[in-house]
């Protein structure tokens, strides 16, 4: 089981990690910040802030992003 601490940096991490994927896909996409706001109903401040990895990020958002890539949200839950 992880203490607190590990399960705080596993979050961090992870909030990286989606950072970086939104970031890339972003990019592939060949979309600004703006246009990625405009097709999932949320501001570009908090796009701006999910790519910095500044912001938490609910489950309603992460579809409205993957749906704005044609993509399908996976979650895993590993220890």
């Amino acid at each position: 089981m992880l203490n607190k601490k590990q399960a705080r940096q596993n979050l961090k991490q992870t909030k990286l990690a989606l950072a970086e994927q939104i970031t890339a896909l972003r990019r592939l996409h060949k979309i600004t910040v703006s246009e990625l706001a405009t097709q999932t109903g949320v501001s570009s401040s908090y796009i701006e802030k999910l790519e910095l990895g500044l912001a938490e990020i609910n489950i309603g958002n992460l579809h409205q992003i993957a749906r704005a890539f044609d993509m399908k949200v996976d979650i895993s839950m590993e220890a």
